[in-house]
């Protein structure tokens, strides 16, 4: 539904008073548009003359570019279906201990999911900027400006998701779980910020 709707219903959905799409679908959306840069830097270089060497690459990086962009487009579905779930369990009845007790049990699962969301999209950004990386250093230098831009992107939906899982980590009651979460938040923070200085460092025009 969500990544069928049109550009602007999407964004007119976002500034409205309804909660989703929200943050986290933003943040997919982003990783998206930075994905689909690469591509088109890719496709502009498979068939270019003068890049003959990495046409190759450049023709598998622009069809893998075109299938992960789909990927995290899919992310906003997932981010919408997590906060509906959470809501949903919000208005369970807790009259009684045992539903308090059901209802607590459910809580702890959505707002786990609800931060593996986008921990996982932050962690698949991450991961991508190298595919960028590549483009951009063998890619058609008419477009490396297109290249730098999907790094910025990239890095940003990365970051953004992760406020998505900041902002459930203090809910959750499994301290190895939550540590474990912490880790691996803190180590795409500093890497990513690591990896676009790097590659931006490379660039002249």
């Amino acid at each position: 539904m969500w990544k069928e709707m049109s550009l602007s219903e999407f964004i007119s959905r976002t500034a409205s008073a309804d909660p989703v799409p929200g943050g986290g679908s933003i943040a997919a959306l982003t990783a998206a548009q930075g994905t689909g840069l690469v591509g088109m830097l890719a496709s502009l270089t498979k068939d270019k003359k003068g890049y003959e060497d990495v046409w190759a690459g450049m023709a598998t990086a622009a069809e893998k570019a075109a299938k992960q962009a789909q990927h995290f487009l899919d992310f906003i579905q997932k981010d919408v279906d997590v906060f509906n779930e959470y809501m949903a369990i919000l208005k369970m009845p807790k009259d009684t201990d045992e539903q308090k007790d059901a209802r607590g049990a459910l809580l702890q699962k959505a707002v786990i999911r609800a931060t593996e969301v986008p921990l996982e999209l932050a962690r698949e950004c991450y991961n991508y900027i190298k595919e960028a990386e590549y483009a951009i250093d063998h890619g058609n230098k008419g477009a490396t400006s297109d290249g730098c831009i999907a790094v910025l992107l990239l890095k940003s939906a990365a970051l953004s998701a992760l406020y998505n899982v900041k902002i459930n980590l203090g809910s959750i009651k499994d301290e190895v779980l939550a540590k474990r979460i912490a880790k691996e938040m803190e180590e795409i923070e500093k890497g990513a910020a690591k990896k676009e200085k790097e590659i931006l460092a490379k660039v002249t025009f």
